[in-house]
């Protein structure tokens, strides 16, 4: 009720200022005062008059903003697009330029690039007697993250229009944004750890896939996982193809902007990425087959991490329980290269062709910014032309 009471006084305040400034403004409009001037002009030519204290009414802004980006996806903590997890600390950054098309609706284009990452190990539970969607997150053990480069371009509207110019902006004005993005994306993850001793020194060196096999990485690398098709896409088995890495993107976003100076603003703004992929995270359909990838044993690594006794992004033991199946390839195949046993250890949630995503929605990428914004006043006056 108080926050109602006092949202109503401050607009009706807002509006007492607006109406006021506009009653003056018509009373007279360039500011300055009149004089008793009785000379007359005769055959006036015209021409555009102007006021530098009106300012240029289709003006130009740049701006540069500190952004942080956030991601909703299937390993996401929340299964509601709204209540994803949030990220607070900067870790990309934006540039814009836009121009007055009319009174309070500006043309914007855009440049924006941020990462973000997450682990079925940070959002799961490891504990069994928890929610069951929390710790099949915990034992299904994905993680990645991801860098997107944007593209971006469409109406930012403001509130409260503005007739005045640049120099007639209102010193605090809300404003929505929505617009069009192409936008380049490349997901990643950490290989596992290492858990084999390779030179004999008593202290694991080399990491291996479901089945024993000496991965070509180091452990933990980082490893770009669209290449390896890690839901069975690079495979003669599937119907599958890559996802592509480049993808679109509908902008929706809310700011305010506050006046700081006379060509100088800051602009805080949230801003939700509806993409038409589900795979800023690589994770989208179903398990694939362990035997489908062939001799490509860190795509298999990389396919079903369930049975791993580390979480690779956090580098922390996990306590899991595992089950086993047999291998159905033709092991003594040398182009195979296979150097591992005759079964597979994986997670107890592996199932062939079971989904392993937690969502059925496209993926999400959130950017909450604060913009710095410069406003070019360019006069455009001529002078009157008499004779």
């Amino acid at each position: 009720m108080k926050k109602s009471l006092l949202l109503t006084l401050l607009l009706a305040f807002m509006f007492a200022l607006i109406s006021d400034a506009d009653a003056q403004r018509r009373r007279n409009p360039y500011g300055y005062k009149k004089k008793n001037n009785s000379k007359r002009y005769s055959n006036y030519r015209g021409g555009k008059v102007g006021y530098g204290g009106i300012g240029n009414p289709k003006y130009w802004t740049v701006g540069a903003s500190v952004d942080m980006v956030s991601y909703f996806g299937d390993i996401s903590k929340y299964n509601t697009k709204v209540s994803g997890d949030y990220n607070f600390i900067p870790n990309g950054f934006g540039i814009t330029a836009s121009k007055v098309l009319y009174p309070g609706i500006h043309f914007r284009g855009g440049f924006n690039y941020g990462t973000f990452s997450t682990s079925d190990y940070s959002t799961g539970n490891s504990n069994p007697d928890s929610d069951p969607n929390d710790y099949g997150r915990w034992q299904r053990n994905y993680h990645f993250k991801n860098s997107v480069k944007e593209l971006n371009a469409g109406l930012e509207i403001d509130f409260i229009p503005n007739k005045r110019g640049a120099r007639g902006r209102f010193p605090i004005n809300p404003y929505v944004y929505v617009g069009a993005a192409v936008f380049h994306h490349n997901p990643k993850a950490r290989a596992p750890g290492a858990t084999v001793d390779t030179d004999g020194d008593g202290n694991p060196d080399a990491a291996v896939d479901q089945a024993g096999n000496i991965l070509d990485v180091k452990p933990r690398e980082w490893v770009e996982l669209q290449p390896l098709g890690t839901e069975g896409q690079k495979s003669d088995s599937t119907n599958l193809s890559p996802y592509p890495r480049i993808q679109f993107a509908i902008p929706a976003a809310a700011g305010v902007k506050i006046k700081l100076a006379r060509n100088l603003d800051v602009n805080f703004e949230i801003g939700f990425r509806f993409t038409f992929t589900d795979y800023l995270d690589d994770i989208g359909g179903n398990y694939a087959d362990l035997d489908y990838f062939g001799s490509n044993h860190l795509a298999r690594a990389m396919s079903e991490r369930g049975a791993e006794p580390i979480a690779a992004l956090e580098g922390e033991p996990r306590d899991v329980p595992v089950t086993t199946q047999n291998v159905q390839l033709n092991t003594a195949n040398a182009d195979l290269n296979w150097t591992g046993g005759d079964s597979y250890t994986h997670g107890w949630n592996y199932i062939p062709g079971k989904d392993r995503a937690d969502s059925k929605f496209n993926d999400i990428y959130i950017t909450s910014q604060i913009r710095i914004v410069y406003i070019f006043d360019k006069k455009t006056a001529t002078r009157a032309k008499f004779r």
